[in-house]
């Protein structure tokens, strides 16, 4: 997967990275949702303020999901926000399997009340599904030699393989700054291989 991963980074190319009018405006473009225009005090306008420097000068990185609207596992037309978690190490120092434990970990706190008030506000976000989050550290509770970071991104379809998640773990662009703002890397620099391999 390291391989993927290297392919991702040089199709995307080293910061600072320069795209044209056009393709800003059209490929990479990412529409504001109504419902987000009609609640300016919703934190999720924090990613859509970054998004050019994002695309500029984000690094590329293993995510894995979190937790996103059901809607996004299916054909459809809607983008939808979601949650990731991440780290800003060396990719080659991270193993997909500790990735998917830490996000796994992170899901069933959902809908508990853990007495750790670190763990309890984790649970309370994932609870909320309004709470939006940019670069929250893990708990040292869930991986207390690894660092990693959690933060709300947005899933827009036309960057995905199929308009769909179709797994959980993909490449994402991060801010290497505060915030830490993430958007999956649209699916234009993703290697033939594996787009397959999420195909399948």
């Amino acid at each position: 997967m390291i391989k993927f991963l290297a392919a991702c980074r040089k199709n995307f190319g080293k910061a600072p990275r320069s795209f044209s009018f056009w393709k800003r405006l059209t490929y990479l473009r990412i529409p504001k949702p109504l419902w987000l225009r009609a609640n300016p005090s919703d934190k999720l306008k924090t990613l859509f303020d970054h998004v050019d420097d994002l695309y500029s000068n984000g690094v590329v990185v293993w995510a894995h999901v979190v937790q996103a609207n059901q809607l996004m596992f299916q054909a459809g037309s809607e983008n939808c926000p979601g949650e990731v978690v991440y780290s800003l190490l060396d990719p080659r120092s991270i193993e997909l399997e500790t990735l998917q434990d830490v996000a796994q970990s992170l899901f069933s706190l959902k809908g508990t009340s853990p007495d750790d008030p670190n763990l309890f506000s984790i649970a309370d976000y994932l609870t909320n599904e309004r709470i939006r989050v940019f670069g929250l550290d893990v708990p040292s509770t869930i991986s207390p030699q690894i660092p990693f970071k959690i933060s709300t991104t947005f899933f827009v379809r036309k960057h995905l393989p199929g308009g769909k998640l179709s797994t959980p773990i993909l490449p994402v662009i991060v801010s290497k700054n505060k915030p830490h703002v993430v958007l999956p890397l649209p699916q234009k620099y993703w290697p033939d291989e594996l787009i397959d391999w999420w195909a399948r």
